[in-house]
C-alpha cells in the first residue's frame, strides 16, 4: 500500500515575499541598514581621527567594526517596529511618508471623497 503524500508540503510557502534573514528584516533590508550604517561610521569616525590625528584612514578602518554594532541595534529597531504588522507595512508607511514631504513621486493613487465613473 502506497502512501499519499499532502501536495502542499510540496508547494513553497510566501513565494510573493522576501525571506527574513536576520532580526525579522530581509535581505533587502538588511544591505540598506549596513550600506547607512557603514557610511555613517566612516564619515564620523574618519573626520574625527583626520581632525585629532591627521590620518583619515585610522578611522575608516575603526568605522567597520562599529557599523556592524550599528547594523545590529538598527536591525533590532526594525524588528520591534515590525512587530504584529503585516508584511511591506513599514515599507509602505515611509514611502508614503516620502511622498507627502516630497522627496519621491507619488507612486500610489491617495484620494479621499466621493468616486464617479460619470454615469446618471
Amino acid at each position: 500500500m502506497v502512501a499519499q503524500q499532502d501536495e502542499t508540503d510540496l508547494l513553497a510557502h510566501r513565494l510573493n515575499f522576501d525571506a527574513v534573514v536576520f532580526c525579522g528584516c530581509t535581505m533587502k533590508e538588511m544591505q540598506t541598514i549596513v550600506l547607512i550604517s557603514l557610511g555613517i561610521s566612516i564619515m564620523i569616525l574618519g573626520l574625527f581621527t583626520k581632525i585629532l590625528m591627521n590620518m583619515f584612514l585610522v578611522g575608516v578602518g575603526l568605522a567597520f567594526p562599529l557599523a556592524v554594532l550599528e547594523s545590529w541595534g538598527l536591525a533590532l529597531f526594525f524588528q520591534k517596529l515590525k512587530q504584529g504588522k503585516p508584511k511591506g507595512h513599514v515599507k509602505q508607511c515611509f514611502l508614503l511618508w516620502c511622498e507627502d514631504h516630497g522627496l519621491i513621486r507619488p507612486i500610489y493613487l491617495r484620494r479621499s471623497g466621493k468616486w464617479s465613473i460619470g454615469r446618471k
